[in-house]
């Protein structure tokens, strides 16, 4: 029997109007190898699972669906497929993201002449969903060890070929699906990174859709928080386990306060003062406690003082009619107060 060359991970939860168009780009693929596509579909309440079902009765022997019920989420979905891959490699493919012609074949190659090399990938095409075009810049580059990685992540998911073998391992290490991580995959690229290598292949080979209530792209302030917090804790994780002495601080404090200054920007509320404090509880750096510490101040006394200056406005509006309702009426009365109003409608037109 011949051996099961590829596996891929699709994980989905109410995506019908992408999971047709993530199947059609894998099953399009032009190659000779054995694959298998398993398919987590997290109990969606839209026909995420009806599409599913008639594209598993079309390729029973390629798709293999696992039906969770009640709802897993994104982690226990995603190690579960992992679990019932059984190919010699693993690619993956979120059930809003699609693959571009030549990515199977391409890197499959590339591993199979390169058995020192435990995972590769390549560049990414950035859909943005609200605008409906694509950025400027692909998403991808070489990254040359762990200390850029664990800086930047920039390996795209859909882009990655990996060796099942070491996959396993990674999680019978690591236990992710344990873990109060709120990402599946940059863990793993991160152990991958110092327990094999890992190579560049600077090729578009897939799309990646940017949804505006997406995990990583959330527009509430606070999930962004989480999302943050979650991927430092991530990165503090293999820093320990490598036992490396390098400090995230001055990047964490960066990210954290573009995040409050883009909130800053549409609301005035100090919510974010107060959600800043809370943060400062989290840190065990000194640094990184004084460092928020000082920006939940400056925001507070921002906001304290953009109230001030709103009811001083208000106060003076209030003596402004307090003051010309009166005179108005006087002026009325002697009847004035039109001959008052042309002197001074060159200023401002109106009493």
């Amino acid at each position: 029997m011949q051996e099961i060359m590829l596996s891929v991970a699709v994980i989905t939860y109410n995506q019908e109007k992408y999971i047709a168009q993530t199947l059609d780009s894998i099953l399009n693929q032009e190659h000779n190898y054995k694959y298998e596509i398993v398919i987590g579909e997290d109990c969606s309440s839209d026909n995420t699972k009806k599409i599913i079902e008639e594209y598993v009765s079309g390729y029973p022997e390629i798709i293999k669906p696992l039906y969770n019920n009640p709802n897993k989420g994104l982690i226990k979905n995603y190690f579960n497929v992992i679990e019932h891959c059984r190919g010699k490699y693993i690619m993956e493919c979120a059930g809003d993201d699609y693959w571009l012609p030549g990515k199977v074949k391409t890197q499959i190659e590339f591993m199979e002449a390169n058995p020192d090399i435990g995972m590769c990938y390549g560049k990414t095409n950035v859909l943005s969903e609200k605008e409906q075009n694509f950025m400027k810049y692909a998403w991808g580059c070489n990254v040359k060890n762990f200390e850029q990685l664990v800086t930047d992540n920039n390996i795209p998911a859909p882009s990655v070929c990996l060796r099942n073998e070491l996959v396993k391992k990674y999680v019978y290490e690591i236990q992710p699906q344990e873990k109060d991580w709120l990402m599946e995959d940059y863990p793993m690229w991160l152990w991958f990174s110092g327990n094999s290598k890992i190579k560049f292949l600077d090729k578009i080979t897939s799309v990646y859709r940017v949804l505006p209530e997406s995990a990583s792209h959330n527009s509430n302030y606070i999930k962004q928080i989480d999302f943050l917090d979650s991927t430092y804790a991530i990165r503090r994780f293999f820093l320990e386990y490598y036992n490396l002495d390098y400090s995230l601080d001055e990047k964490y404090t960066s990210e954290l306060t573009e995040i409050c200054y883009n909130q800053l920007k549409c609301e005035y509320t100090n919510d974010v003062a107060n959600l800043l404090r809370q943060q400062i509880k989290k840190q065990q750096s000194k640094g990184i406690q004084k460092k928020i510490l000082l920006l939940a101040t400056y925001t507070f006394f921002t906001f304290r003082m953009f109230e001030f200056f709103l009811k001083i406005i208000e106060f003076f509006n209030t003596l402004k009619q307090l003051i010309l309702k009166p005179i108005k009426h006087v002026l009325k009365k002697v009847g004035l107060f039109d001959t008052v109003k042309r002197l001074i409608k060159g200023k401002n037109g109106n009493l």
